[in-house]
Parts: C-alpha cells; structure tokens; sequence
C-alpha cells in the first residue's frame, strides 16, 4: 500500500484525567476548524464515552481498547505488549489503523501507560511527539512508579516540551533536553476547570461539613498496607464529620480483595460514590471543607479552590498547593494529625489566572508545522474567546461554588 504523506495532528489519549485536561485544547481545533485526529488508547474506554459528551468534545477515530475499562496490572501489561508487538514486527500495520498512514506530529499528555505507548508509536511510524505537563518531575524514580520513569522517557524523547509552569520549565532545562522547550504559563487544568466550574449543577455532597477522598494511584492500592492505613484514616475523620469517598473501580477491586470494603460501607458517616462527571466532583470539591487525594490532578484544583488538601504520597511531582494549602503526608500518623489539628488555617488565597495555555500550544504546533502560513486560524491581532468563568477568588471556595450551583 502506497503511503500517503500527510501533515496532521494526532492526539492520543484515554484516561480520565488526559481527557479533562486535554479537552481545551480539543475544544479550541474544533472551534478554530483546525483539523486533528482523536486516538483513544482504551484505558477508561467505558467511562471516556460520557466523559466525551460532557467535555464537547468528538468521537475518536481510532480506539486501541474498547472491551471494558483496563482495571488490572494483568490486562494492563497484555494491552500493552499487543501493541508493542505491533510496533516492533508490524510498524506499518499501526501507522495505518492508529494514524491512518498520516504524517505531523502526535500530541501526549502526562505520564501514564497511554502515554508511553503513544510516544513508542509515534516515533516509530516517524511522527514528531508534543508532550504536554512536561517538566513535572518527583527526582524519585519509584515514587510515584511508573510514572516519574514514563515522564523521563518522555522528556526526552519528545520533540515539543509544553512546561505548565517555570519550575517545569527549569527541570527540562536542567535536564539538557534537545526539544521544543515552551513555557505555556499554567496547567490546561485550569482551563479545563474554567469550563467544568461554569457548568456546574450539581448539590454539595452533603449538606454538612464533609471530607471528600479519592484513591487511585497504582503504588497505594496495591498495597495492603498502605489501603488499610487510607480506610483507617476515613475511620477517624468519620468521627469528626462526614466522608465522602469517591472510590475508582480499581480501588473497589483492592479495598474486596484486602477484606477493607466493609469498613468503609458500613460507617454511617461515610458516604461511598463511583465516579461522576466532572462538573459535579468540582462542585464537591469546592464545596468540601478538606480533601484527602493522592491524586496530583486533584491537588492541583484544590490549590486553585483554596481547599487544604492532605496528599497521601511521600512525593509529588507538582508544586501547587505545596506550603499553602497543600500538605505531602507520607502515611505518617503525625502529619496527618498536625494537619487535621489546622487545615482551616490552609486555605489558600490564589486566583485564577487569565492564561490561555492551549491556545499556546496549538500556536506552536501550527507556526512550526506551517499549517497555519497566512492566519487563517489565528488571525493577527485576534484575542482569544473568554471561558466561561474568569477571576474565581480562592479562600471563598463555599459562598463561589454555592453561587455556581444554586444561580441556575
């Protein structure tokens, strides 16, 4: 079959959190009529679907998983190795269904599986990669694992490095990376919030005073030990106010596995929920008077929200919210008392910036791939559409999120 050389943009992405921060930027080439191809890797492939029509965002047009989300390290690893086998022995087999024998560049987000496979790929069909939160970095390489590993992989072997702050800017330059380095001023989180906050609908979790956790990352479900301590911890906050536990099907997996299901069900002041659209989980989020998470995604809005934050890692990759209102607990008993002794002094008193950071990144991409030689997306002098809600103070994260809720 003859090649066709074209120049395109391919996006490819699938869980959750790539979807929610990448969609801004999805958003902007179909508002701008900049044509692109959606890949879905099938990692969240049941729940992306609802998550595509509440982000307005399209329809991939190519999905390498659609039997069921991957929630296991067994189904993982065989997704996985399916398609490096694809790449090593049939390259022009996946240059064909994956990026339909297009040429250009393909756009990754973050650190997760999908995003080693999309970079592995890429370069071996001959696409340049743009990495996007490049620059975040933990210097642990097992902690948070694999993903401080994937990240460096990454950084250095993509050709457009989109660093969502300075310090991640900084880290790539130390770092000698040869790509594109651009510092695009914040995360597309923000945006991505922006979009969510402004359609929010959706009631507090709980008419009282409330704690709101969420745990998913691979290195504390999977160990006993460390979930017995997380569910121990909803135990005591329980006996203070109410929980509101957000539990990942992975997590629920773990939590039956280790006999620790229970303990959670069977407290009256724990309230168990799967997960929800993201406009509702902000509202919450907002709306909570602290927040258990070990994710980083999640650590970052609550920075932007103000709400103390207790981070069950013993690092993190991210600065937001780091000495403010943000607190790393390392599973130490000692930390988290010293934070639920004062978390009301940590709100925070941040604001919203007006950064468009997609609208920096697609500029980029356009400029250096000439698909934009006479303006014809971004016009000379036009000023970027306005989100939906700008300026949101921090530190008045209930009177906001009530306004948000209850003016529609």
């Amino acid at each position: 079959m003859k090649r066709v050389e074209r120049q395109q943009i391919h996006v490819f992405i699938g869980t959750k959190a790539q979807y929610i921060k990448t969609a801004p930027l999805l958003r902007l080439m179909q508002e701008g009529g900049v044509p692109y191809r959606l890949i879905d890797s099938g990692q969240h492939a049941v729940f992306s679907s609802t998550l595509r029509k509440e982000l307005g965002i399209k329809e991939p047009d190519a999905v390498l998983h659609s039997k069921g989300d991957i929630i296991s390290v067994l189904q993982a690893v065989r997704w996985f190795s399916k398609y490096i086998m694809m790449l090593l022995f049939r390259p022009k087999t996946a240059h064909h269904e994956i990026f339909q024998d297009g040429n250009g560049v393909c756009i990754i987000h973050g650190d997760t599986p999908s995003t080693l496979l999309a970079l592995l790929l890429a370069k071996r069909v001959g696409l340049k990669v743009a990495h996007i939160e490049a620059g975040l970095r933990s210097f642990n390489v097992f902690k948070p694992f694999p993903e401080e590993m994937i990240r460096m992989i990454c950084m250095r072997h993509s050709d457009y490095l989109f660093a969502p702050s300075e310090w991640a800017f900084q880290n790539l330059v130390h770092l000698g990376i040869k790509g594109n380095i651009v510092n695009i001023g914040q995360n597309t989180n923000v945006e991505a919030m922006y979009y969510s906050l402004g359609r929010a609908r959706a009631e507090p979790l709980v008419p009282e005073k409330y704690c709101l956790m969420t745990i998913h990352r691979v290195e504390t479900i999977l160990s006993k030990s460390r979930l017995s301590f997380v569910v121990s911890l909803a135990e005591r906050i329980a006996d203070r106010m109410k929980v509101g536990f957000v539990l990942h099907d992975p997590t629920r997996r773990k939590l039956e596995e280790f006999g620790l299901e229970d303990r959670l069900t069977g407290n009256p002041n724990i309230k168990i929920s799967g997960l929800i659209n993201h406009s509702k989980f902000l509202a919450w989020l907002a709306c909570a008077d602290c927040v258990v998470t070990d994710g980083g995604s999640i650590q970052e809005e609550c920075h932007y929200l103000g709400v103390p934050c207790l981070v069950m890692r013993s690092e993190t990759e991210r600065q937001e919210g780091i000495g403010s209102n943000a607190l790393l607990c390392d599973f130490d008993d000692e930390i988290v008392n010293s934070f639920f002794s004062s978390y009301s002094s940590l709100r925070g008193g941040h604001r919203l910036e007006n950064i468009e950071p997609s609208r920096r990144i697609l500029e980029t991409l356009l400029a250096d791939f000439g698909n934009d030689p006479a303006g014809e997306y971004f016009p000379a002098g036009r000023t970027a559409e306005p989100p939906p809600v700008r300026g949101m103070p921090v530190g008045e994260h209930k009177k906001i999120s009530y306004r948000l809720i209850h003016q529609r």
